[in-house]
Formats: structure tokens, sequence, C-alpha cells
């Protein structure tokens, strides 16, 4: 039975290069994650959550 008919990818084999792609995109974006926001960001959130709460209280 092929994989098209099972719905299963088949294995990647190690030299394949989109599966070498995949690997350092996933350890790329894992490593981006695992950082903290910058306190100037969280405040822009802050703020940005008080104009939508007094927008929706006028409302």
């Amino acid at each position: 039975m092929s994989s098209q008919k099972t719905g299963r990818k088949p294995p990647k084999r190690a030299d394949d290069p989109n599966a070498q792609i995949a690997t350092k995109l996933r350890a790329f974006y894992h490593s981006v994650q695992d950082e903290t926001l910058p306190q100037r960001f969280l405040d822009l959130l802050e703020k940005l959550d008080a104009v939508e709460n007094s927008a929706q209280r006028a409302e």
C-alpha cells in the first residue's frame, strides 16, 4: 500500500535536504520561542489592552 493511500508520510532520510532544513527551522523556532519579551513590548501590549477596554466600555 502506498503512502498516498494510507495518508502517512514516508520516513525521512538523514541526507534529505528538506528534512535537514525542517530540523534547522524547528530548532530556530524553539530558540526564538524561549526568548523573553522585552519590557518595552510588554508595556505597549498593556497600553493596547487599556485602549481596547476603554473603547468597549464606550460602546
